[in-house]
Parts: C-alpha cells; structure tokens; sequence
C-alpha cells in the first residue's frame, strides 16, 4: 500500500474527503464543513483569521497543513463526531 502526499490546497470538497480517508471525522460532507467554516469562533481561514482562503476558481481553497491541523487539535468534528472511550 502506498501513501499518496496530500495537495497543498484543499477546497471544501475535497478537504472533507481527505479528513474522512485519514480518519479525523466518521464522516462529513462539503456542507458540515461549510457549516463548521460559517459558525466554529476558532474556524482558522477567511478574512480577519490566520489563514486567507485561496480563490481557486470558482472554489474557496484552504492550505492543507493548517486545515489538518484544526481538525487534529479538537475534538473530532462531522458526522456523530468521535464516540466518546470508555
């Protein structure tokens, strides 16, 4: 099995899809991220926040790095979210 190297941007389609295949969210769509994206005070991309989108397109694009981190440094988000260890 080879590991393939994530792109260096991901848009919000994408960028679900990658956080479900290395297992970060049980699952998540491109709307729960836009939802995320709209509400979460902590959310890292946009106007104001640490990191501006990159227009791609018709797309809103996201440095992968920083996007993996968020998902990384909280509780896992979409979907029903992480079930709690007991």
């Amino acid at each position: 099995m080879t590991s393939r190297k994530p792109p260096p941007i991901v848009t919000f389609n994408t960028g679900a899809q990658l956080l479900v295949d290395e297992g970060l969210v049980d699952s998540i769509t491109p709307d729960g991220l836009r939802y995320i994206a709209r509400h979460d005070p902590d959310w890292p991309f946009g106007p104001g926040r640490r990191h501006p989108y990159v227009e791609a397109g018709n797309a809103r694009g996201m440095e992968t790095g920083p996007f993996r981190e968020f998902f990384q440094s909280g509780p896992r988000r979409g979907g029903r979210g992480r079930p709690k260890q007991s």
